[in-house]
């Protein structure tokens, strides 16, 4: 999908792409990790969400995507039958379904108050981040 994005091609995102996702960078989940042990007694029978501050949706990762390889969006939509034949990977498909089918809101609040969290990173910073590292490792395979 990444390289028709690049191309500036059409794509097509299942269902309206409301759907939420959480990307979060590494390394606030390893300050999350270290805050519960810097602050043990605080974090005794609490529970912590590792997430970015904020979450985003399907078409909203889209759009970044399209502003990322400096492309006009071009999205449209399918039913979720439909996408599934439109990806035709089943793997893709059922790696996508649960990404997607629970589309959760979390919350950092708990570990902010208790913790001190605030992690470092926003979402859109670690979906760049790692769009980068898939190109310079070759993952995502841009013309030239």
């Amino acid at each position: 999908m990444f390289e028709t994005i690049a191309c500036g091609e059409k794509i097509y995102l299942p269902n309206w792409g409301m759907e939420t996702l959480h990307h979060v960078h590494a390394s606030d989940v390893a300050q999350l990790f270290f805050k519960t042990i810097e602050h043990r007694n605080q974090s005794l029978g609490e529970s912590f969400h590792a997430v970015a501050e904020e979450s985003m949706t399907l078409y909203g990762y889209a759009r970044l995507m399209y502003e990322f390889f400096h492309k006009q969006p071009n999205i449209d939509f399918l039913p979720w039958d439909k996408w599934t034949e439109y990806e035709g990977n089943a793997d893709e498909v059922s790696h996508t379904y649960y990404h997607i089918a629970r589309s959760g809101k979390y919350s950092i609040e708990n570990a902010k108050r208790l913790l001190g969290y605030q992690p470092q990173f926003t979402t859109q910073e670690t979906v760049i981040e790692a769009i980068q590292s898939y190109i310079e490792r070759g993952v995502i395979k841009l013309l030239k």
